[in-house]
């Protein structure tokens, strides 16, 4: 647990909001291991925090304050989920690819690539599943948190010394990740290398990397055009690396017409960012045309072979939650109907086998 020494200075105590005047405009605090230029943070501030302010103004139900600690400065990737559950934050965005341990359920879709480009198709998806799957939401629980909401984010691209046409030309090739999604590069034979991002640049630069393999959100807020200028769009898929989260019993106390601004907020919020981060995205990948990258794009016939040969990622993350008692398999089959309902086509559906005959030789065109 962290030390709870640090809770005065933050102004983060239960007591404090049980016992805010009627006057006084509530601090709602909210922590992130992400830097504060992150876009999922512009996000949830255009949409989640300017959203709450709106409805209490339209209820005339007064203002509310803000409190921010991201970078690090209260949490470390890893440690978010802990410091809302120790009090330290109300709200807490957690990166559930980096708190597997606590949230084993919460990485489902890291675990089945090549599904749709759709943000929103994704990020619905996945919120669905933890609003009607029973078990889901129980590890929040247990850290003594809410679970509210997802923010799904654009795909995972490559940015490389030089070009990525299909997956033969991984065979071998140093490609860093910043999440876990080794099995993406190691299933055809490349060799992921897991760094943190403030890291890439400079493994780039001394030749340690061919690339990495990261939002493209990332590639233009890290500056890695400096060294790496080829470009290849995968169509590996929107994922959910964030949800938000909200302390229960601090919110429990919060004053009721704040408690519904937010749940209010929260209706919509999940369809409405992920629009967000899918432009985000976009815009971020024409930026960088414009400083001059070179672009290209794996062809569907390349990523079809590249979903086939891939191990049953999904069914052994299934297995492992079963065999916990969690309902592993249970995620990944309403996960893949909510996808076809939706109209996603998708490259492999992942809660049934790999594929027969899978293809191992690559052959580059």
């Amino acid at each position: 647990m962290l030390k709870q020494s640090l809770i005065a200075g933050l102004g983060l105590v239960l007591s404090a909001a049980s016992s805010w005047a009627a006057e006084d405009a509530p601090h709602l605090s909210v922590v992130s291991a992400l830097p504060k230029n992150h876009v999922a943070l512009k996000i949830f501030r255009e949409r989640f925090q300017s959203e709450v302010e709106r409805r209490m103004a339209e209820a005339e139900a007064g203002t509310v304050v803000w409190d921010e600690t991201h970078a690090g400065s209260l949490a470390r990737y890893g440690g978010v989920l802990e410091a809302v559950e120790d009090n330290l934050a109300l709200f807490g965005i957690v990166s559930v690819n980096h708190e597997t341990k606590r949230l084993p359920l919460q990485n489902l879709t890291f675990r089945t690539p090549f599904t749709t480009e759709s943000c929103v198709t994704v990020g619905s998806a996945y919120h669905a599943i933890r609003q009607t799957l029973d078990g889901m939401t129980a590890p929040f629980a247990a850290a003594r948190q809410t679970y509210l909401a997802a923010l799904a984010s654009y795909g995972y691209d490559f940015i490389a010394t030089q070009k990525i046409r299909n997956a033969a030309d991984m065979r071998g090739v140093p490609m860093a990740v910043t999440d876990r999604i080794e099995d993406w590069i190691a299933g055809v034979d490349g060799a992921p290398v897991r760094l943190q991002a403030k890291l890439l640049n400079a493994r780039l630069e001394d030749g340690a990397l061919v690339g990495a393999l990261l939002p493209t959100t990332e590639m233009q807020r890290l500056g890695l055009k400096r060294h790496a200028d080829h470009f290849t769009r995968t169509g590996f898929g929107a994922q959910v690396p964030f949800v938000v989260t909200v302390n229960t019993k601090a919110f429990d106390v919060l004053p009721a017409a704040l408690r519904e601004a937010v749940r209010e907020t929260v209706s919509d919020f999940v369809p409405a960012a992920a629009e967000d981060y899918c432009a985000a995205g976009l815009a971020a990948l024409e930026k960088l045309k414009t400083q001059g990258i070179r672009t290209a794009k794996l062809l569907k016939s390349r990523r079809e072979q590249w979903s086939s040969v891939l191990p049953p990622m999904a069914q052994a993350w299934a297995r492992r939650n079963d065999q916990a008692g969690r309902p592993g398999s249970q995620a990944v089959a309403a996960y893949m109907n909510h996808l076809e309902v939706a109209g996603a086509r998708v490259m492999r559906d992942w809660s049934l086998p790999a594929p027969k005959g899978r293809l191992r030789n690559w052959c580059p065109p």
